[in-house]
């Protein structure tokens, strides 16, 4: 079953009929593409449903995503997850342990390293320390994207407030 691409039209409020007229398809072939497991569209019908939808093809279909970068221990990109939670942390500690010349952060808040990972203040200053470049590229606070994504979230601990802790 792919959940993202049902959870994705139910947000829309799009039916599996309304998807395939939007996507010049059958129903069935919507239908197929919600209920068996690993069953990527071409990427025509791919951008048409994103576009439907208002959704990211790499969160409705990681495997497309996956299919087009080269990945792997001897390239630059190692692995492609199709949001940041669906990384282990294991693998981030594994990042950072392994990083020798350069760290960079890049992200809102990349608040979440400094809760997920133990010890992670430690782990910069040792990677300083030892020659290690460590730079955190963050949002801008006072932007109408922080903002509107603040709405969205609709949270206490607002995402310009963490921004600023960094």
């Amino acid at each position: 079953m792919n959940e993202p691409l049902c959870r994705a039209m139910a947000q829309a409020r799009i039916s599996d009929s309304q998807l395939a007229e939007r996507c010049g398809v059958d129903t069935k072939t919507v239908s197929r593409w919600i209920t068996q497991t690993g069953r990527v569209p071409h990427a025509r019908h791919r951008w048409a449903v994103s576009e439907a939808l208002g959704e990211d093809e790499s969160v409705l279909w990681p495997a497309a995503t996956k299919k087009l970068v080269k990945a792997g221990p001897d390239r630059e990109v190692a692995e492609v997850f199709p949001y940041r939670s669906a990384c282990p942390a294991s693998l981030w500690r594994s990042l950072i342990t392994k990083a020798e010349r350069e760290l960079t952060f890049a992200g809102y808040t990349n608040y979440f390293l400094w809760l997920e990972q133990a010890r992670f203040g430690a782990a910069l200053r040792r990677k300083t320390s030892a020659g290690c470049r460590v730079r955190f590229l963050v949002g801008d606070p006072e932007s109408e994207l922080t903002r509107a994504r603040e709405r969205e979230e609709d949270v206490a601990l607002a995402l310009s407030t963490r921004i600023r802790e960094q």
